[in-house]
């Protein structure tokens, strides 16, 4: 065993180095020889040694930092032909084995709880390097015993390669494994992370910072195939915050790869459990549970083996078809007992040995409902509320939210009054019970994801003008505008900037004409809607003179001028904070957008909707399929 220095991955046995460095002091700084002198070896040598030993007792603190520096200088020209490096402690041991015509420099690491054999790689850079598919080979050929590379053992010593070195000198790696994606088929067998969606991120982004992948890639070859693990993803352009998104691993082909092995028969130290054929039922029940999950962004395991190490020393292996893992965001590990065959004792020592697992039993009367409640009480979500139960929140701004459902998962606490995540699920039959996808993205946006689950296929979705949006705004450029737009709506005729005579002397020259801002008459009576200020004077006298007067001045809120105006005009109008459920669900079971505003009909038996208060496109998309134009006050 040699003590190793290392600067980027260039590795020196400690013996060469000394040789090498004290050649190269004696040549530069005492020109004890010549060319001629070389000849003569060993008195040359006897020369440089007792100079050495002068040296190391005069100077030894200058000696040390001559020695690092020149290292550094021989290790410069080979670092500049590596493409890529490595970095090791100074004060790690490594152990240089000789295997065919290479050196591979290698350290013996004990495996800790918790470690697979691509972690390791990974926590050492070594997945990144060009000769990866070397390393991984002569990881193989160093370590025998390891029939399984994906069974290791805590406690177990394994030997890492560190790096491979020709004997004959550095030579560039050729025939590196080219980094390619797998073909479509091979879904199963690649390595994928969930990624929460932050503000401000699009795909692209999230893309380049997990994962370093080629553009000739991206926009290939890797965009295909993670449009493929997220069906529901139909646009990429389109993500919003919160969203969930399974990632592919880009990695060189050999990684992402299963090792796979052939089974082998049990052993004293291993319980392997082999379940019985799944009835239809159970089938069917664990592809439900494996489609809500996915859409809450859960990771569903249901093929291959599950391994679990035991503190023992033996093993537990599942079969994942009939004992599927759910792999929650928060840690936790449940292993879902599809046909209630997992022994109690064994279920007891898993949770004994792993406290982030948990055992889930379901028997064969358990329906969809009953199979989910159990897995939730096992989840450590924070809060669950079951149907009935309301959770308030506010969408900014002035929208209130009541949110409700057959299940309501809120699985982190938060310290603010809208969580970063709610999930509602919904056991729904007819297609009124589906929420509407606009409404769904819209409150993706918010954190909320809606899991409508049928045992039928739905297709249909409200459809009342969701594409053009019935939108009435205000003509500011008109005079009295929003007077002027609630008489048109009305169906009102009037005239503006009026001059009534209201005294005319006779042969006296006295006269009083008074100017009304808006002025109509409405069911026989004269009527002056007045926005500048008329005084308290001449408003008793048009009263006295049979004129009905509406002051407005000063009024600076337009719900409540909307309000006076309808009032004035005779027209009845609900003006409250009004409840939209979002489909046609129970209020037990539905989320309801609490909206401030007015309500009213207008001349053409429209229902308008009438508010002061800035509304996201979402919301007046969905009041328009609720048959409400929408008029903004703002």
């Amino acid at each position: 065993m040699f003590f190793k220095i290392s600067l980027k991955g260039d590795i020196v046995r400690f013996p060469m180095f000394i040789k090498t460095t004290v050649g190269r002091i004696f040549d530069f700084f005492c020109n004890f020889t010549t060319r001629n002198e070389r000849a003569n070896w060993s008195s040359t040598w006897r020369k440089v040694y007792h100079e050495f030993l002068y040296i190391i007792r005069q100077r030894m603190i200058i000696l040390f930092a001559f020695l690092i520096t020149f290292h550094c200088l021989c290790a410069l020209p080979i670092q500049a032909e590596e493409k890529d490096t490595f970095s090791i402690s100074l004060v790690q041991e490594a152990t240089v084995k000789k295997m065919e015509e290479n050196e591979v420099v290698y350290e013996r690491y004990k495996v800790k709880e918790g470690d697979y054999i691509w972690k390791i790689l990974r926590q050492k850079g070594l997945l990144r390097r060009p000769d990866i598919e070397e390393l991984i080979s002569a990881l193989k050929n160093m370590n025998t015993s390891l029939e399984n590379f994906d069974l290791i053992h805590p406690g177990e010593t394994i030997l890492i390669p560190l790096n491979i070195i020709p004997i004959k000198g550095y030579r560039e790696k050729e025939g590196l494994p080219q980094e390619s994606i797998m073909g479509i088929s091979s879904l199963k067998d690649i390595n994928f992370e969930n990624y929460v969606v932050r503000p401000g991120e699009n795909l692209t982004m999230i893309v380049h910072s997990r994962h370093k992948v080629p553009t000739k890639y991206l926009y290939n070859e890797y965009l295909d195939l993670l449009q493929k693990f997220n069906p529901t993803l139909k646009n990429l352009d389109l993500i919003h915050p919160n969203q969930v998104i399974k990632l592919p691993i880009y990695s060189p082909e050999i990684i992402r790869m299963p090792i796979k092995v052939a089974e082998k028969k049990s052993t004293s130290g291993e319980d392997k459990i082999v379940p019985n054929n799944d009835a239809p039922r159970t089938l069917s029940l664990r592809r439900k549970l494996k489609n809500i999950f996915a859409q809450m962004g859960e990771e569903w395991i249901d093929t291959g083996e599950q391994f679990i190490p035991l503190k023992s020393g033996g093993q537990v292996n599942l079969k994942t078809d009939a004992f599927p893992v759910l792999n929650l965001q928060s840690g936790m590990r449940l292993i879902i007992d599809v046909n209630n065959e997992l022994p109690e004792d064994v279920s007891k020592l898993i949770k004994a040995d792993w406290e982030d697992y948990g055992i889930i039993h379901l028997n064969a009367g358990d329906d969809l409902g009953v199979a989910l409640d159990k897995i939730l009480a096992e989840s450590k979500y924070y809060k669950i509320l079951k149907s009935g139960e309301q959770f308030k929140a506010m969408a900014g701004g002035d929208i209130a939210l009541l949110i409700a459902g057959d299940r309501v998962v809120i699985p982190y606490r938060s310290d603010n009054s809208m969580p970063d995540k709610i999930v509602v699920i919904n056991f729904i039959d007819r297609p009124s019970e589906k929420t509407p996808e606009m409404i769904r993205a819209y409150l993706g946006k918010l954190g909320i994801t809606v899991i409508d689950h049928s045992e039928n296929p739905l297709t249909a979705d409200m459809k009342a003008g969701a594409d053009v949006q019935k939108v009435i705004k205000v003509d500011k450029n008109v005079n009295f505008p929003l007077p002027t737009l609630l008489l048109k709506l009305a169906g009102q005729a009037f005239s503006d900037e009026v001059k009534i005579p209201m005294y005319q002397g006779e042969g006296s020259g006295f006269n009083l004409i008074i100017k009304a801002d808006l002025f109509f008459n409405r069911r026989g009576k004269d009527c002056i809607i007045d926005t500048t200020g008329l005084s308290p004077a001449v408003v008793s006298l048009l009263k006295k003179h049979q004129f009905m007067v509406l002051p407005l001045a000063g009024e600076k809120s337009p719900n409540r001028i909307t309000e006076q105006i309808l009032g004035f005009l005779g027209l009845s109008f609900d003006s409250k904070l009004h409840n939209f459920p979002v489909s046609d669900r129970d209020g037990k079971r539905n989320i309801i957008f609490a909206i401030p505003g007015i309500i009213f009909t207008d001349q053409k038996k429209n229902n308008i909707f009438a508010t002061d208060k800035n509304m996201p496109e979402e919301i007046v998309s969905f009041l328009n399929q609720k048959g409400y134009s929408f008029l903004e006050l703002m």
